[in-house]
């Protein structure tokens, strides 16, 4: 465990040096870090996962020319981490942990009183003659597309994904894929978004919330793409491995117990 998670951790750092986008109202970059994250979660436990990206991190973060610097006073692998916890606990059935963890986070964002719970008044008006292109009221969630997510996190589409990834078909692997990656995705920017909220105060966030809410699906659905194009071919191509070492997990807990 200890060799396969050195190699996962150095995995992590690649994508995480490189950009995907600025930064809304702060100084840094968004990075691709997120598209590695189902292979750490297929392949590791909860607790080794987050080591492997709080490790992956601060290296990734001093690496000349890297784009994962800090930004939250060394609390950027929080993200990260929450990410492949969750997929860890998706691929070993532990939908009610997943889905707790989720929730919680979820409500920690809701009642920071610095982040935006809806947003389309204060969306700034356009110019005429394009005025009525105006958001319509009642003003739009800012959590829409996390309130998906976690739809998706509670239904069918979470069960038996383990199957899906030891000896499920190339499609299912795929669509399995997308759904570990587009839930993972959802949770880590929530978190960001509590550190944002938390870090640059509520002058500059809540100005930049109805701009980050136009910006961040086109993000998470970058993310959620380039993880189904990386991962696919590379579990498809480690189903062994995958079935070895659940295997070997398995027998660990029935010791245990």
């Amino acid at each position: 465990m200890i060799t396969l998670t050195a190699s996962l951790t150095a995995l992590y750092v690649i994508p995480r040096t490189l950009v995907l986008d600025r930064l809304i109202g702060i100084s840094g970059n968004l990075t691709f870090s997120g598209i590695i994250t189902p292979v750490l979660g297929v392949f590791l436990a909860p607790s080794y996962g987050i080591f492997a990206v709080f490790i992956g991190t601060m290296i990734a973060a001093f690496i000349p020319g890297s784009a994962g610097t800090l930004k939250f006073g060394g609390l950027d692998f929080l993200g990260g981490a929450l990410n492949v916890a969750l997929i860890s606990l998706l691929v070993r059935g532990r939908r009610t942990e997943a889905t707790f963890m989720y929730v919680a986070i979820m409500g920690l964002f809701v009642i920071n009183p610095n982040t935006e719970v809806f947003v389309g008044k204060n969306l700034p008006s356009l110019a005429i003659p394009y005025e009525w292109l105006r958001l319509p009221s009642p003003p739009i969630p800012f959590l829409w597309l996390h309130l998906i997510a976690l739809g998706v996190l509670v239904s069918p589409l979470t069960r038996n994904l383990l199957e899906s990834f030891s000896s499920g078909a190339r499609r299912d692997l795929a669509k399995s894929v997308l759904v570990v990656a587009f839930i993972g995705t959802m949770i880590e920017h929530l978190m960001g978004g509590i550190l944002y909220a938390s870090i640059v105060g509520s002058a500059v966030a809540l100005k930049f919330w109805p701009f980050i809410f136009v910006v961040y699906p086109f993000e998470r659905g970058a993310l959620v793409l380039g993880a189904v194009l990386v991962c696919t071919p590379l579990l498809l191509a480690s189903r062994d491995l995958i079935a070895r070492f659940h295997l070997r997990e398995v027998k660990q807990e029935s010791r245990l117990a």
